[in-house]
Protein backbone atom coordinates (compact mmCIF):
# COMPACT_ATOMS: atom_id res chain seq x y z
CA UNK A 1 0.00 0.00 0.00
CA UNK A 2 1.30 3.74 -0.73
CA UNK A 3 1.73 6.44 1.59
CA UNK A 4 -1.28 8.13 0.09
CA UNK A 5 -3.38 5.03 0.30
CA UNK A 6 -2.52 3.96 3.45
CA UNK A 7 -3.38 7.83 4.58
CA UNK A 8 -6.91 7.86 2.78
CA UNK A 9 -7.66 4.65 4.48
CA UNK A 10 -6.58 6.14 8.36
CA UNK A 11 -8.99 8.94 7.36
CA UNK A 12 -11.90 6.20 6.36
CA UNK A 13 -11.48 4.53 9.48
CA UNK A 14 -11.29 8.16 11.56
CA UNK A 15 -14.89 8.87 9.63
CA UNK A 16 -16.40 5.93 10.42
CA UNK A 17 -14.90 6.52 14.37
CA UNK A 18 -16.64 9.69 14.39
CA UNK A 19 -19.88 8.61 12.32
CA UNK A 20 -20.43 6.21 14.83
CA UNK A 21 -19.36 8.26 17.78
CA UNK A 22 -21.97 11.17 17.04
CA UNK A 23 -25.04 8.60 15.64
CA UNK A 24 -24.41 7.05 19.37
CA UNK A 25 -24.86 9.85 21.15
CA UNK A 26 -27.99 11.14 18.74
CA UNK A 27 -29.81 8.18 19.05
CA UNK A 28 -29.53 8.53 23.12
CA UNK A 29 -30.45 11.52 23.26
CA UNK A 30 -27.05 12.63 24.47
CA UNK A 31 -26.71 15.09 21.63
CA UNK A 32 -30.49 16.92 21.57
CA UNK A 33 -31.81 17.57 18.67
CA UNK A 34 -30.82 21.32 17.13
CA UNK A 35 -27.23 20.74 19.02
CA UNK A 36 -24.50 22.71 16.85
CA UNK A 37 -21.78 20.21 15.87
CA UNK A 38 -19.24 22.54 14.83
CA UNK A 39 -15.91 20.97 13.36
CA UNK A 40 -12.98 22.63 15.57
CA UNK A 41 -14.89 21.03 18.65
CA UNK A 42 -15.45 17.71 16.99
CA UNK A 43 -11.76 17.82 15.91
CA UNK A 44 -10.88 18.44 19.56
CA UNK A 45 -13.26 15.94 20.89
CA UNK A 46 -12.85 12.76 19.06
CA UNK A 47 -8.80 13.62 18.04
CA UNK A 48 -9.54 13.49 14.01
CA UNK A 49 -8.78 15.88 11.15
CA UNK A 50 -10.99 17.93 9.86
CA UNK A 51 -11.68 15.66 6.92
CA UNK A 52 -13.42 12.68 8.68
CA UNK A 53 -15.20 14.90 10.51
CA UNK A 54 -16.67 16.83 7.81
CA UNK A 55 -17.23 13.16 6.02
CA UNK A 56 -19.19 11.92 9.23
CA UNK A 57 -21.32 14.68 9.23
CA UNK A 58 -22.15 14.26 5.54
CA UNK A 59 -23.47 10.88 6.45
CA UNK A 60 -24.96 11.47 9.43
CA UNK A 61 -26.85 14.44 7.05
CA UNK A 62 -27.80 11.65 4.31
CA UNK A 63 -29.21 9.64 6.92
CA UNK A 64 -31.40 12.53 8.27
CA UNK A 65 -30.21 12.73 12.06
CA UNK A 66 -27.82 16.36 10.86
CA UNK A 67 -29.11 19.16 9.12
CA UNK A 68 -26.18 20.85 7.24
CA UNK A 69 -27.23 24.36 7.02
CA UNK A 70 -25.79 26.82 4.54
CA UNK A 71 -23.23 29.39 6.30
CA UNK A 72 -24.60 28.24 9.71
CA UNK A 73 -22.99 24.49 9.47
CA UNK A 74 -24.30 20.95 11.25
CA UNK A 75 -26.89 20.61 13.66
CA UNK A 76 -28.38 17.75 15.07
CA UNK A 77 -31.83 17.40 13.39
CA UNK A 78 -34.57 18.45 14.60
CA UNK A 79 -37.52 16.08 15.76
CA UNK A 80 -41.13 17.94 14.88
CA UNK A 81 -44.52 15.74 15.10
CA UNK A 82 -44.62 15.52 11.18
CA UNK A 83 -41.40 13.65 10.88
CA UNK A 84 -42.55 11.40 13.53
CA UNK A 85 -45.74 10.26 12.16
CA UNK A 86 -44.01 10.59 8.56
CA UNK A 87 -41.68 7.72 10.59
CA UNK A 88 -44.04 5.72 12.02
CA UNK A 89 -46.59 5.64 8.62
CA UNK A 90 -43.50 4.35 6.80
CA UNK A 91 -42.71 1.51 9.34
CA UNK A 92 -46.28 0.81 9.41
CA UNK A 93 -45.97 -0.13 5.41
CA UNK A 94 -42.54 -1.93 5.81
CA UNK A 95 -42.15 -3.63 9.36
CA UNK A 96 -45.72 -5.69 8.78
CA UNK A 97 -44.43 -7.08 5.50
CA UNK A 98 -41.17 -8.04 7.14
CA UNK A 99 -42.57 -9.95 9.89
CA UNK A 100 -44.59 -12.11 7.67
CA UNK A 101 -41.48 -12.65 5.77
CA UNK A 102 -39.90 -13.81 9.08
CA UNK A 103 -42.70 -15.89 10.18
CA UNK A 104 -42.46 -17.73 6.62
CA UNK A 105 -38.72 -18.16 6.69
CA UNK A 106 -39.11 -19.51 10.68
CA UNK A 107 -41.64 -22.35 9.35
CA UNK A 108 -38.45 -23.83 7.54
CA UNK A 109 -35.48 -22.87 9.78
CA UNK A 110 -35.27 -25.02 12.40
CA UNK A 111 -32.24 -22.14 13.74
CA UNK A 112 -34.46 -19.34 13.09
CA UNK A 113 -37.07 -20.84 14.92
CA UNK A 114 -34.63 -21.51 17.97
CA UNK A 115 -33.77 -18.21 17.76
CA UNK A 116 -37.56 -16.86 18.32
CA UNK A 117 -38.48 -19.38 20.64
CA UNK A 118 -35.50 -18.08 22.83
CA UNK A 119 -36.55 -14.66 22.70
CA UNK A 120 -40.51 -15.46 23.04
CA UNK A 121 -38.73 -16.84 26.62
CA UNK A 122 -36.80 -13.66 27.40
CA UNK A 123 -40.07 -11.33 26.61
CA UNK A 124 -42.04 -13.71 29.25
CA UNK A 125 -39.30 -13.36 31.87
CA UNK A 126 -39.63 -9.93 31.57
CA UNK A 127 -43.24 -9.79 31.63
CA UNK A 128 -42.71 -11.36 35.27
CA UNK A 129 -40.45 -8.92 36.37
CA UNK A 130 -41.28 -5.98 38.66
CA UNK A 131 -41.56 -2.81 37.07
CA UNK A 132 -38.15 -0.74 37.46
CA UNK A 133 -35.58 0.73 34.68
CA UNK A 134 -33.34 -2.05 34.48
CA UNK A 135 -36.74 -3.87 33.56
CA UNK A 136 -37.26 -1.47 30.94
CA UNK A 137 -33.40 -1.40 29.76
CA UNK A 138 -33.92 -4.89 29.53
CA UNK A 139 -36.63 -4.67 27.18
CA UNK A 140 -36.17 -2.33 24.96
CA UNK A 141 -32.84 -4.47 24.09
CA UNK A 142 -34.61 -7.65 23.96
CA UNK A 143 -36.89 -5.94 21.32
CA UNK A 144 -34.17 -4.31 19.26
CA UNK A 145 -32.79 -8.01 19.24
CA UNK A 146 -35.92 -9.16 17.95
CA UNK A 147 -36.38 -6.29 15.68
CA UNK A 148 -32.96 -7.02 13.98
CA UNK A 149 -33.79 -11.37 13.85
CA UNK A 150 -36.82 -10.00 11.55
CA UNK A 151 -34.83 -7.91 9.74
CA UNK A 152 -32.27 -10.53 9.32
CA UNK A 153 -35.04 -13.40 7.87
CA UNK A 154 -36.89 -10.92 5.52
CA UNK A 155 -35.60 -12.28 2.34
CA UNK A 156 -36.57 -8.81 0.31
CA UNK A 157 -32.64 -7.05 0.09
CA UNK A 158 -34.32 -3.84 -0.45
CA UNK A 159 -37.02 -3.94 2.62
CA UNK A 160 -34.50 -5.33 4.68
CA UNK A 161 -32.13 -2.59 3.87
CA UNK A 162 -34.38 0.17 4.43
CA UNK A 163 -36.12 -1.14 7.81
CA UNK A 164 -32.72 -1.14 8.84
CA UNK A 165 -31.47 2.33 7.91
CA UNK A 166 -34.84 3.62 9.98
CA UNK A 167 -33.59 1.88 13.43
CA UNK A 168 -31.44 5.25 14.61
CA UNK A 169 -34.67 7.52 14.12
CA UNK A 170 -36.70 5.13 16.35
CA UNK A 171 -34.13 4.74 18.75
CA UNK A 172 -33.53 8.02 18.84
CA UNK A 173 -37.49 8.92 19.16
CA UNK A 174 -37.86 6.22 22.06
CA UNK A 175 -34.53 8.08 24.34
CA UNK A 176 -35.92 11.61 23.33
CA UNK A 177 -39.90 10.46 24.59
CA UNK A 178 -38.43 9.03 27.82
CA UNK A 179 -39.37 5.51 29.21
CA UNK A 180 -42.84 4.68 29.71
CA UNK A 181 -43.12 1.91 32.48
CA UNK A 182 -47.03 1.50 31.86
CA UNK A 183 -46.16 1.55 27.74
CA UNK A 184 -43.52 -1.47 28.86
CA UNK A 185 -45.90 -3.45 30.18
CA UNK A 186 -48.40 -3.16 26.96
CA UNK A 187 -45.36 -3.71 24.36
CA UNK A 188 -44.18 -6.82 26.18
CA UNK A 189 -47.65 -8.40 26.09
CA UNK A 190 -47.91 -7.32 22.57
CA UNK A 191 -44.19 -8.51 21.47
CA UNK A 192 -45.50 -11.78 23.02
CA UNK A 193 -48.57 -11.89 21.14
CA UNK A 194 -46.42 -11.19 17.86
CA UNK A 195 -44.11 -13.98 18.93
CA UNK A 196 -46.64 -16.18 19.34
CA UNK A 197 -48.38 -15.39 16.03
CA UNK A 198 -44.54 -16.14 14.28
CA UNK A 199 -43.98 -19.57 15.84
CA UNK A 200 -47.32 -20.81 15.12
CA UNK A 201 -46.68 -19.42 11.48
CA UNK A 202 -50.00 -17.33 11.18
CA UNK A 203 -48.17 -14.62 9.02
CA UNK A 204 -51.71 -12.84 9.09
CA UNK A 205 -51.88 -12.38 12.75
CA UNK A 206 -48.36 -11.56 13.41
CA UNK A 207 -48.14 -8.33 10.48
CA UNK A 208 -51.73 -7.11 12.22
CA UNK A 209 -50.55 -7.32 15.44
CA UNK A 210 -47.32 -5.80 14.54
CA UNK A 211 -49.38 -2.62 12.88
CA UNK A 212 -51.00 -2.21 15.99
CA UNK A 213 -47.78 -2.11 18.26
CA UNK A 214 -46.11 0.83 16.26
CA UNK A 215 -49.71 3.01 16.41
CA UNK A 216 -49.76 2.49 20.30
CA UNK A 217 -45.83 3.19 19.94
CA UNK A 218 -46.43 6.54 18.32
CA UNK A 219 -49.73 7.54 19.92
CA UNK A 220 -47.45 6.84 23.81
CA UNK A 221 -44.27 9.04 21.79
CA UNK A 222 -46.60 12.00 20.94
CA UNK A 223 -47.79 11.97 24.71
CA UNK A 224 -44.45 12.20 26.24
CA UNK A 225 -42.79 14.30 23.74
CA UNK A 226 -46.04 16.87 24.55
CA UNK A 227 -45.53 16.51 28.28
CA UNK A 228 -41.77 18.29 27.79
CA UNK A 229 -40.92 18.51 24.29
CA UNK A 230 -37.48 20.30 24.86
CA UNK A 231 -35.89 22.80 23.02
CA UNK A 232 -35.18 20.78 19.86
CA UNK A 233 -38.44 19.43 19.50
CA UNK A 234 -40.85 21.21 16.94
CA UNK A 235 -44.53 20.30 18.09
CA UNK A 236 -45.93 22.07 15.88
CA UNK A 237 -44.22 21.26 12.44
Amino acid sequence: MTAGAASESQEASKADLVHRLLREQIELGELAPGTPLSELPLVERTGASRTPVREALRRLAAEGLVDLVPRQGARVSRVSLQSVRDLFDFRGLLEPAAVRQATDAAAIDPQLRRSFTSMRSEFARIQRRAPSQARSRAFYELADRFDWAVIGATRNEHLRRTIAELRPHTTRLRNLSHVDPQRVDVSVAEHLVICDALLRGDADVAAGKTAEHLARSVETIFRNLARGPGDGLDLLG
